[in-house]
C-alpha cells in the first residue's frame, strides 16, 4: 500500500496514469459502439468479427515496427500524437458514420495502427518515470487498469450508445482523447538512447529473431507447450465471446445489444475481479496450480454449454438470471485459468528467455484468433449463437480431459 502511495504522489508517472487509463477506456468504448452499430445496421456476426480482424491486422502487421519506433523516437512527443490521432479520427467518424456503414472498419485500423506506437512508447516511459524499487507495482497498476478498463469501456458504451447516440459517444470519446492529450503533455522530455536509421532495420530483425528463439523454445519444452496452448485457447475463446457479444445479448440473455455491458461484461467482470484476488491467495499459500487450471477450465467449459443448450429453452426470466449468473462464473474461471498458467509460464521459462516467449506469446495468440473468430462468426450467422457457444464449451471439456492424461 505505502508504495502505491508513493507511486501516486509522483506527478510524472500519474500524467502517464491519466492517459493509460483514458486511452485503454476509449479503445474499448470504441470496439464496442462498433460492435453494437454494425450489429444493429446488418444483423450479421460476420460484419461483427470483421470489427476484431480490422483491429487484429496493425499488430500482427505493424506491431515489430512499432515496437523497436518507440525506442527511436521521443516517447513524449510520440504518445501526445497518436493521442490526437485516434482524437481526429473519432472526431471524423462522428461526422461521416451515418452516411458510409462500413467506414468503421478503416476506423478501427487506423485507430488500432496509431495504438500499436502509442502502447510500446508508453510502456518504455514507466522505467523512466518510475524508481527501480517501485516499478513492479507500477506495472501491477498498469495491468489491473487494462482488465478494469475493458469491463468499463464496455460499460460506457452501452449506457452512452443507448441514452446519447451514436455520435454523440463518439464526440464524447474524442474529447477524452484530448484530455489524456493534455495530460502527457505535462511529461517531461523522454528522447531516445537510440537513433534512425542505425538501429531500426536491425531492431526488426532482431524483433524476429527473438520471435523464432521464443517459439522454438516453447515447441521444443514440454512443460512449457501446455500452458502456451491454454492460453491460445482462453484467448481465442475470449475473441469468440467478444465479437459475438450483440449477438449473445438479443438472443441468449434477451436484451438489447446495447445493454450487453450490463447484463454480460459487469457480470463477467465482477467474476474475473473476485477470482484475481482469490486464485492469487490459493497459489500463493500453495494450492496446485495444475488443480486450479482444470477446475477453472471445466467451469468454463461447463457454463459455456449452458449458455449454449440451457438457457435459451428457459422462461424469459429463469434464462436471463442464469445467463447472467453463466457470465459472472465465466468471467472468474477464465481469470482462474489465467492466472496460473502465465505464473507457470513465468517459472518455467529461463529469465533470459522470458522477452522472447513473452513476446511470442503476444504475437501468435494474437495472430491465432483470426481465423477461429471468423469461422465462429460464420457458424453464428447461419446457426445461431447458441451453437457457437456449446461448440467453444464442449472443445473446451475435449482440452480438459485430454490435458488431464497429459
Amino acid at each position: 500500500m505505502k508504495e502505491i502511495v508513493t507511486l501516486l504522489g509522483n506527478r510524472k508517472f500519474t500524467h502517464l496514469w491519466v492517459s493509460q487509463i483514458i486511452s485503454q477506456v476509449v479503445v474499448n468504448t470504441l470496439s464496442f459502439l462498433m460492435l453494437i452499430y454494425l450489429f444493429e445496421k446488418t444483423g450479421s456476426t460476420i460484419a461483427t468479427s470483421l470489427v476484431w480482424l480490422a483491429y487484429a491486422l496493425p499488430a500482427i502487421i505493424f506491431g515489430p515496427i512499432a515496437s523497436v519506433t518507440a525506442d527511436l523516437v521521443d516517447k513524449r512527443r510520440a504518445l501526445v500524437v497518436t493521442l490526437l490521432l485516434q482524437a481526429v479520427i473519432i472526431s471524423v467518424y462522428s461526422l461521416l458514420y451515418s452516411r458510409f456503414i462500413y467506414l468503421a472498419y478503416g476506423i478501427v485500423f487506423i485507430y488500432s495502427l496509431a495504438n500499436q506506437f502509442y502502447i510500446p512508447a508508453e510502456a518504455a516511459s514507466i522505467p523512466i518515470l518510475v524508481k527501480k524499487k517501485i516499478l513492479p507495482f507500477a506495472n501491477s497498476l498498469f495491468f489491473v487498469t487494462v482488465q478494469l478498463s475493458l469491463a468499463f469501456g464496455f460499460l460506457l458504451a452501452g449506457i452512452s450508445y443507448e441514452y446519447l447516440g451514436l455520435r454523440s459517444s463518439l464526440v464524447l470519446s474524442s474529447l477524452l482523447l484530448l484530455v489524456a492529450v493534455s495530460s502527457v503533455s505535462l511529461l517531461p522530455k523522454l528522447p531516445p538512447l537510440e537513433h534512425i536509421p542505425r538501429d531500426f532495420a536491425g531492431g526488426i530483425v532482431k524483433f524476429f529473431q527473438e520471435l523464432l528463439e521464443g517459439y522454438q523454445f516453447i515447441k521444443d519444452t514440454r512443460r512449457v507447450f501446455l500452458p502456451f496452448f491454454i492460453l491460445i485457447g482462453l484467448q481465442v475463446a475470449l475473441s469468440v465471446v467478444l465479437v459475438t457479444i450483440p449477438a449473445l445479448a438479443e438472443n441468449i440473455v434477451r436484451v438489447r445489444p446495447s445493454l450487453a455491458g450490463i447484463t454480460i461484461v459487469f457480470p463477467g467482470a465482477v467474476g474475473a475481479l473476485i477470482a484475481t484476488m482469490v486464485v492469487s491467495k490459493a497459489i500463493s499459500h500453495g494450492f496446485p496450480r495444475r488443480r486450479v487450471i482444470e477446475i477453472s477450465l471445466f467451469s468454463l467449459s461447463l457454463v459455456l454449454v449452458l449458455l449454449g443448450v440451457v438457457a435459451p429453452i428457459l422462461p424469459f426470466w429463469l434464462g436471463r438470471t442464469l445467463s447472467v449468473v453463466c457470465f459472472f462464473i465465466a468471467g472468474a474461471s477464465y481469470v482462474g485459468s489465467l492466472i496460473p498458467t502465465l505464473t507457470h509460464l513465468q517459472l518455467a521459462t529461463p529469465k533470459d528467455k522470458l522477452g522472447r516467449v513473452f513476446g511470442s506469446i503476444w504475437f501468435i495468440t494474437t495472430a491465432a484468433t483470426v481465423l477461429p473468430v471468423i469461422f465462429s462468426a460464420t457458424i453464428t450467422e447461419v446457426f445461431g449463437v447458441a451453437l457457437t457457444m456449446t461448440m467453444l464449451g464442449v472443445v473446451g471439456l475435449i482440452a480438459f480431459f485430454v490435458s488431464r492424461k497429459l
